[in-house]
């Protein structure tokens, strides 16, 4: 027998569509540029490594009729695609699409253009690849004080994506899809859509329109491709400050969390969240000496008028006081002078102890919290790596640079003791397939956390499965204690359409009509077969 026929894989049935819509492509000068093999293969680079590699076609796109042309190819082809922004999913399949299955990945980080900007009510229009620090470096050359949707994912992550990921932040409006006024967006039928009141030239100034609210189906979902977005950003305030504080035992949590719940809640001030993270997530993003000895730190942020804001401190003391070990308030202020004092000497002994030791990090993550992104949380994801983390985080990208990270993130409700059961149950199935938990619990709503679990570990293939076994552990584990994940990794649509039949059986009947040859991105938040009777083994036959 031939040895080499025994070992190279038989070519397949989307081999067949991927040369046959490969070839319409390239003879297309309307339809985006198709990226050579290397550089294609480099866009599809994950934090996990994967025992079912899909080789789909990458096009560089730069406009939405392109995007339109390279639909009708696709179709015509029985091809199917998967768009992405600046594809830095991290941590939840970066460029990869619903289970590997797509043909074609529409690469849409050159529409990059910011369409409008309306700098009296501080709305802004984004095609999808435009990112945090473009934004950011957009207000700063207009003079214009709004504040950019941050994440901790950092400056060269599109705001599109993230807001379609349901992401979130400790800026004023923390759920970014509630800052989403409108969009507009392609259907897989090459049909336009636009939200009901971003029909004219200047963006509306509200995201109701009349009938069916119909912008959310194109949030974790397939079946169109979003081409554009309209986002409100928040004023800048005159003072930003946060606070810092340190429990001195694990058992304190449970009354903790009640009394972040009363912040939030009850203060009459201006918060834009509350992080309480573990030891363990401290030491990865900031050094063991963070956390003084102590289980859980917190940080809040608080905007407002200075006179406001210094008053809400005697709140926020009250509130934490006999349940902390210490608590310390952060601003421009005394950023500034501590960064003068710690290169003098005869005043580093001055500054308090915990800003003196984390001057850096404390003010990196004031400028996230103020609005500014950065890359310092971003540090986190190269926790389990050997690889260091770059300078100032200047191109870091945990895909490209061997980092192994999976995502957990479930939404846990705002009360003591669950999150006392969480912490508990996340540890114990962590530890059982290796791995200490750095756990976060951040304010999401008046009574509720999403929390954080990242699995860090050395890239390659044992250490990938063992990662992605415990986070289907989790997954399952934490649905049967009620703790039900916000998002997931694009290999494991399996089990974010696993629960919830009604809601699925709907989205499906939806996904038909907007969808019904299951072109664009077929196995993202769906069913991975057909149990609805919508096309029957329709995904299945794809993903051949």
């Amino acid at each position: 027998m031939n040895q080499h026929a025994s070992t190279c894989p038989r070519p397949t049935a989307r081999d067949d569509v991927r040369r046959k819509l490969e070839d319409a492509l390239r003879g297309c000068t309307q339809s985006g540029r198709l990226v050579g093999a290397d550089e294609a293969a480099a866009r599809m680079q994950d934090t996990c490594v994967h025992t079912r590699e899909g080789r789909p076609l990458v096009l560089a796109i730069r406009d939405s009729e392109e995007i339109a042309h390279a639909l009708a190819h696709a179709r015509a082809a029985g091809a199917t695609v998967h768009p992405v922004s600046s594809g830095r999913n991290w941590g939840y399949g970066t460029a990869r699409p619903g289970r590997g299955v797509a043909d074609l990945i529409l690469d849409l980080s050159q529409m990059n253009r910011i369409l409008s900007f309306d700098d009296d009510l501080g709305i802004v229009r984004v095609e999808p690849g435009v990112t945090q620090g473009q934004l950011a470096a957009f207000l700063a050359r207009k003079g214009a004080r709004f504040m950019v949707p941050t994440t901790g994912a950092g400056p060269d992550c599109s705001l599109m994506g993230n807001a379609l990921e349901r992401g979130y932040g400790m800026t004023p409006i923390s759920d970014h899809f509630q800052a989403v006024l409108g969009l507009a967006a392609i259907t897989a039928e090459g049909r336009p859509y636009r939200s009901a009141l971003q029909q004219g030239d200047a963006p509306g100034p509200y995201r109701w329109g009349v009938g069916p609210y119909l912008d959310g189906i194109f949030s974790q979902s397939g079946g169109a491709v979003v081409t554009e977005m309209v986002l409100q950003l928040k004023p800048r305030p005159e003072r930003v400050e946060m606070f810092v504080f340190w429990l001195s035992r694990d058992s304190g949590l449970g009354e903790t969390v009640e009394a972040m719940r009363a912040l939030c809640t009850r203060s009459g001030l201006e918060i834009g969240g509350i992080n309480l993270m573990n030891a363990a997530r401290i030491e990865a993003m900031a050094g063991a000496s963070a956390t003084r000895g102590c289980p859980w730190v917190g940080t809040g942020v608080v905007f407002g008028r200075r006179r406001v804001v210094r008053a809400g401190r005697g709140v926020i003391r009250q509130a934490l006081r006999g349940k902390v070990r210490a608590l310390r308030f952060v601003n421009e202020d005394t950023l500034r002078l501590a960064r003068r004092a710690t290169g003098l000497r005869p005043l580093a002994r001055l500054i308090p102890a915990a800003l003196h030791d984390m001057v850096s990090s404390v003010g990196a993550a004031h400028e996230v919290l103020s609005g500014h992104p950065n890359a310092f949380a971003l540090q986190l994801a190269y926790a389990g790596s050997d690889r260091p983390f770059p300078k100032a985080g200047i191109g870091a990208d945990p895909a490209q640079d061997g980092c192994g990270l999976l995502w957990y993130a479930p939404i846990v409700p705002m009360r003591g003791d669950a999150a006392r059961t969480y912490v508990d149950f996340v540890t114990r199935t962590c530890a059982t397939h290796g791995f200490v938990p750095p756990i976060t619990f951040s304010t999401l709503s008046s009574s509720a956390f999403d929390s954080t679990v990242p699995l860090l570990f050395p890239r390659d293939a044992e250490n990938s499965e063992r990662a992605m076994s415990c986070l289907r552990a989790l997954i399952a584990q934490g649905r049967a204690l009620g703790f039900e994940p916000y998002r997931f990794h694009a290999d494991l649509m399996d089990e974010a359409t696993s629960a919830a039949p009604d809601h699925w059986w709907l989205a499906e009947r939806v996904r038909a009509a907007l969808d019904p040859d299951r072109v664009i991105s077929p196995g993202r938040y769906a069913p991975p077969t057909d149990v609805f009777g919508l096309n029957a083994d329709f995904i299945e036959g794809r993903s051949q």
